[in-house]
């Protein structure tokens, strides 16, 4: 099975009546990147790890309400490290190889599958490959077909809600549960509890301030920038791993559309909500597994956004999303 998440683009800081799928398509068509995919490489981290909206749907149907594509990242290398054995093959251990495949290679690093419709958008992320490169990626397309300016940028929010129905409008504190993110390298398993409070303890020591500890959590600059944004004038923001913020004497309640912006990566189980009541063990994000086919170790791209368009469909005739498939 195969978890689809529901994202939406934050329409805010963009011009009147963007439209996140007829508005990439128009892109697309405009600019001639619609039939040849060497015109859709970004070299997003200027490190030669190239993101690429690979696969589409048939360009035949773009008119229609729903675009779908496949976001792959490569990254150069020659030398692949593998085991080459069947893992059924009784082993006192499998012997890792060096395996070269070529100095014109380009080795995938993941896979992300998507669908949009209107300002709605499914996604498949891949191991490697998150939400997150996909909003990075479509903001570095429209800034290079000159349709949002430096400074823009899109972003897809998640949809937080309360597993029995009673979810808070606002929260008064947030508690987000997670480990120092050290230099941006990923979580280490082996971080020993002490390990974990002599960073924390640096971190307050050499006066750093809350932002600064939401950045070594892992948050984007995207999410610290829409948490500030909340901050009156007069107000300041306070917390370590306990988020809230304060208004002279009395505490400012955060909206759910900063929740579901700021905290759109985070994973529901980490957090917690506290407000006119409390929302703790209990949040999801609005998503859905379903059965995706798979094609040699990878997902079958035209079976992953079948099952996304159909999430959609679901989520809309639900009412969870206002959502139309007309056009």
């Amino acid at each position: 099975m195969t978890t689809i998440q529901y994202r939406q683009l934050k329409t805010e800081n963009l011009y009147d009546r963007f439209e996140l799928k007829p508005m990439l398509v128009d892109i697309l068509r405009r600019r001639g990147w619609d039939t040849n995919a060497k015109h859709r490489i970004l070299d997003l981290d200027q490190d030669q790890s190239f993101v690429i909206l690979n696969k589409l749907t048939n360009p035949a149907t773009w008119d229609g309400p729903i675009f779908a594509g496949q976001l792959i990242q490569l990254q150069e290398g020659s030398d692949v490290h593998a085991i080459t054995q069947s893992l059924d093959e009784d082993t006192p251990e499998f012997v890792l190889k060096s395996l070269n495949v070529g100095q014109q290679a380009q080795i995938l690093k993941g896979a992300l599958y998507f669908a949009i419709v209107g300002n709605h958008v499914g996604i498949i992320e891949g191991q490697q490959v998150r939400g997150r490169t996909l909003e990075r990626y479509l903001s570095a397309l429209f800034q290079k077909a000159g349709e949002l300016e430096a400074g823009q940028a899109i972003i897809l929010n998640s949809k937080f809600m309360a597993s029995n129905g009673k979810e808070l409008d606002e929260s008064s504190e947030v508690t987000v549960s997670a480990t120092p993110n050290r230099g941006g390298t990923a979580y280490n398993a082996d971080l020993t509890p002490e390990t974990i409070a002599r960073e924390s303890g640096r971190a307050h020591e050499q006066g750093a301030t809350v932002f600064d500890v939401l950045h070594v959590l892992g948050w984007s600059p995207e999410a610290i920038a829409s948490l500030q944004a909340e901050v009156p004038d007069d107000g300041w923001i306070e917390g370590f791993f306990r988020i809230f913020i304060k208004e002279k004497r009395k505490r400012k309640p955060i909206s759910r559309a900063t929740i579901n912006e700021a905290l759109r990566n985070v994973d529901p189980a980490d957090l917690g909500l506290k407000g006119n009541g409390t929302e703790k063990n209990g949040i999801v994000k609005l998503s859905v597994q379903r059965p995706v086919e798979i094609e040699r170790s990878l997902l079958d791209p035209a079976s992953a956004m079948e099952q996304i368009v159909n999430a959609l469909h679901e989520w809309a005739k639900s009412g969870k999303i206002d959502c139309t498939f007309e056009g």
